[in-house]
């Protein structure tokens, strides 16, 4: 999954859960509930986690605001993309 500067920021330097908003993009295929690599905006691996939405699904909810997932898909496994409990800062 490769976020944008700010959520790079918010997931190193707060400890932050991913949100939808920072999302830039989901590369490759993978389900809700695989193991997928967080890449900063130059292409770093900064995180690892457990990815609540799929990369279809991620997608589509790329760059949106939590409370819009619902709406855009359908369904809502949760706010965050990936939660900051289920992820290791590499």
């Amino acid at each position: 999954i490769a976020v944008d500067d700010g959520a790079a920021r918010a997931l190193i330097g707060d400890n932050r859960s991913l949100l939808p908003a920072g999302v830039k993009e989901a590369l490759g295929s993978f389900d809700r509930g695989d193991i997928v690599a967080i890449l900063d905006a130059q292409g770093g691996q900064i995180a690892a986690g457990i990815a609540n939405y799929g990369s279809d699904e991620l997608n589509v909810v790329k760059g949106s605001h939590s409370n819009q997932i619902e709406e855009l898909l359908g369904h809502n496994y949760g706010a965050e993309v990936v939660h900051r409990n289920n992820m290791v800062f590499l």
